[in-house]
């Protein structure tokens, strides 16, 4: 049966907008700022797969492969997902419990979140980071300046591990495909280290890098316009985000970074989740499921606790 023009013009319309719902729910980047008494952004996602890797699926909803492989219990960078089952998306965010200005990196979750000033938008998006023994420092500093179409200088400890590998680096690479800054580099305050666009997007949600902060060609051509020098940026190595939002007191967990893993202690998040208790009324806390976070981190926001009397 052949429909008729309009009909079909009709149905194609319907057709692109609930593509583009859809498409807006997997892909968004942007989201009102929550309330300061809450902290939740998003919801998380189920996906049917076809015979496709993690790093595939993190570059097509545009999430980062920790995310992937740490919400999906099995999973590692080099699994298969069969045709017959579903993936489970960790599009849900729980904002770090910082001060809301400029740009917050949270290194163990490998998520940058940017408060544009004088906005009640906000916006998060996957980074990749520094290799093992190569992370940024970690401390609070600026944007110094922005640039489109960059060269790039490598430094002499990229230069002497290319040569091991037997590649020859020129003194200065040109802007062009080659060149692994990509388009766009927004320097810092902290010499040799950029947030920059990436050649290599399966880096995405990796420890790759010598230590710059890589984002998605898609996420930093957004981002890039927004952003000016003077900026403020917080680096972070917060494997366990605790906030809450309204009465509800919710645990994100996330794999330490390798040589951070003091920053996990049971202990340790005891206290901070102690410290976070309002001085009044009773709150009660599942310590079990915060147990198995600290063992089993998932990078989802879980509810670990209640008020229930103020």
């Amino acid at each position: 049966m052949t429909l008729p023009h309009k009909t079909f013009h009709i149905l194609l319309l319907m057709l692109t907008a609930l593509f583009a719902v859809f498409s807006h729910s997997v892909f968004a980047t942007e989201f009102p700022l929550p309330s300061p008494e809450n902290a939740l952004l998003g919801d998380i996602q189920y996906i049917p797969v076809t015979r496709e890797s993690p790093a595939l699926i993190a570059q097509r909803y545009s999430l980062g492969l920790n995310s992937i492989v740490n919400a999906n219990p099995g999973s590692t960078e080099r699994v298969v997902y069969n045709a017959t089952g579903t993936v489970k998306l960790a599009t849900e965010f729980l904002l770090p419990p910082v001060a809301r200005k400029g740009i917050v990196i949270n290194l163990p979750e490998m998520r940058m979140y940017y408060f544009p000033e004088n906005s009640n938008q906000m916006m998060t998006f996957p980074v990749g980071i520094g290799k093992i023994g190569k992370t940024i420092p970690i401390r609070n500093t600026t944007i110094t300046r922005k640039k489109v179409n960059p060269v790039w200088i490598p430094p002499a400890d990229i230069r002497a591990y290319d040569e091991d590998q037997g590649i020859h680096l020129p003194a200065v690479m040109p802007a062009g495909p080659d060149n692994p800054l990509g388009p766009y580099a927004l320097y810092l305050g902290i010499p040799t280290y950029l947030i920059h666009s990436t050649i290599f997007p399966e880096s995405i949600g990796r420890r790759a890098s010598f230590g710059c902060i890589r984002m998605n060609e898609t996420d930093i051509k957004e981002f890039f316009p927004l952003v000016a020098a003077g900026t403020p940026v917080i680096i972070l190595n917060m494997p366990n985000k605790i906030a809450w939002n309204g009465d509800q007191l919710y645990l994100e967990a996330h794999p330490p970074l390798e040589e951070h893993t003091d920053t996990a202690n049971i202990h340790q998040l005891i206290d901070t989740i102690t410290n976070a208790l309002p001085h009044h009324g009773v709150t009660l806390v599942n310590w079990q499921l915060v147990a198995y976070l600290t063992e089993q981190p998932d990078g989802i926001p879980h509810e670990i606790g209640i008020k229930i009397i103020q």
